[in-house]
């Protein structure tokens, strides 16, 4: 049997400084929950770290961006670890943070009004440069 595979995504919400990153992000929102991945949008404040724990053991958390403007351009950084202990101290931060959240599901995303689909078409057209 197939094992599966659990990916959930936690990202900035409404609270942002730059609202055209959110809605070039959101651009990918429907592709992403169509192939499984569940998507959490978080409310309370603004958020810039970037984590993520792999398999309980491999961590990351940092300030970098994955795209090629923070890899060539920006100086930012982040701390890798293989560490069981660290892994399951950022893994219950996550869930923590994930109950300060709002899942995002698909039927309802669909759902969302003409003018935001308008917004993240356009932000996804100039995600290049963002």
């Amino acid at each position: 049997a197939k094992r599966g595979v659990d990916v959930r995504v936690l990202t900035a919400g409404d609270e942002t400084d730059v609202m055209m990153t959110t809605y070039a992000s959101r651009a990918r929102y429907e592709e992403l929950l169509e192939g499984g991945v569940r998507l959490y949008e978080y409310k309370p404040v603004m958020i810039h770290a970037k984590t993520f724990v792999v398999d309980g053991l491999w961590s990351s958390i940092g300030t970098l961006n994955f795209d090629n403007r923070s890899l060539a351009l920006n100086n930012e950084s982040n701390l890798v670890s293989i560490d069981a202990t660290l892994a399951a101290a950022m893994t219950s931060m996550y869930f923590d943070d994930l109950s300060r959240s709002t899942e995002i599901k698909l039927e309802q995303f669909r759902k969302r009004p003409w003018r935001e689909k308008m917004y993240e078409r356009g932000a996804n057209l100039l995600s290049r440069i963002l």
